[in-house]
């Protein structure tokens, strides 16, 4: 008797898990509309800040070496320091007394220049050898600026940075002034403001490797390599190139903007401002 009351008990019980259950499967929840989760997607403007200044560098110190006293090699002619004596083979390669020498200057634009140059196989001067070059720069102090030569693809310090450098070579390649051997001694991080002048003329050799800010109407289309040129109120022309890695990015200005450039100028190929990031460029007014 008390087993058949038993078996009644557990028939009610599953009944009523039963109902519960079907219950449940009746009332199902629709899934919450997602699209309340986003907004519309909003234009975002990189402006990669530079700061510049017109207050001109304080170093290097009173009977401190500039980069002004670097030796400057003849043309297409590389100097090494007497105890980095080079090996034989390559006739414009030599040494000067007057390296090494240790200067200090202000990075004025990031370490990612490309630039490819003529090489030479020492003990063999009739092979062509090109040496490529990923991580070069520029500095400068208040005697002027030099091109630095750089093979690491790694940026150890960026613009407006101060550097120490023990230079072991330079070198001159159409008329293009570089530190082609050195050694970091020191990094002083920054920012600090970026020193720069202004011009109403053209480029010469003599403004290779300082900061320059121009003023003037894009009249030409960018070119695959960055490269644009810019109109003076005097009619002036000046040469604009974008780094490759703004030129990715797709980084462009139109023909008929008013703009404001600073820049390093480099005498490679052509004299041209080298722009590394946005903030080097303003448009004051769009045709």
């Amino acid at each position: 008797m008390g087993q058949v009351g038993q078996s009644t008990g557990h028939g009610a019980l599953a009944a009523i898990v039963s109902l519960v259950f079907l219950s449940a499967c009746a009332q199902t929840q629709d899934g919450e509309d997602p699209s309340d989760w986003y907004g519309s997607a909003l234009p975002y403007d990189v402006q990669e800040p530079v700061a510049f200044t017109d207050v001109p560098y304080t170093f290097p110190s009173a009977g401190q070496n500039g980069i002004a006293d670097l030796v400057v090699p003849e043309d297409f002619e590389t100097l090494f320091a007497p105890e980095d004596a080079p090996p034989s083979g390559c006739s414009d390669w030599s040494t000067n007394a007057s390296l090494p020498m240790e200067i200090e200057g202000m990075v004025t634009a990031h370490p990612r220049v490309y630039i490819k140059l003529d090489g030479c196989v020492p003990g063999n001067s009739d092979i062509d050898s090109d040496e490529k070059f990923y991580g070069s720069y520029f500095i400068q102090d208040s005697t002027g600026g030099r091109f630095v030569l750089g093979d690491s693809k790694v940026a150890h310090f960026d613009m407006g940075d101060r550097v120490k450098l023990k230079v072991r070579g330079m070198r001159t390649n159409f008329g293009q002034v570089m530190i082609a051997a050195h050694d970091v001694l020191e990094v002083n991080r920054g920012p600090d403001p970026i020193y720069y002048e202004t011009t109403d003329q053209e480029f010469t050799e003599a403004e290779d490797g300082r900061v320059f800010r121009v003023v003037g109407t894009v009249e030409t289309e960018m070119d695959t390599f960055g490269s644009f040129t810019i109109l003076g109120d005097n009619l002036q022309v000046w040469t604009v190139g974008l780094d490759s890695e703004l030129n990715r990015r797709g980084v462009s200005y139109p023909v008929g903007a008013r703009i404001q450039v600073t820049a390093p100028v480099q005498n490679s190929y052509d004299l041209h401002l080298v722009v590394m990031r946005v903030g080097q460029v303003e448009i004051l007014a769009a045709d």
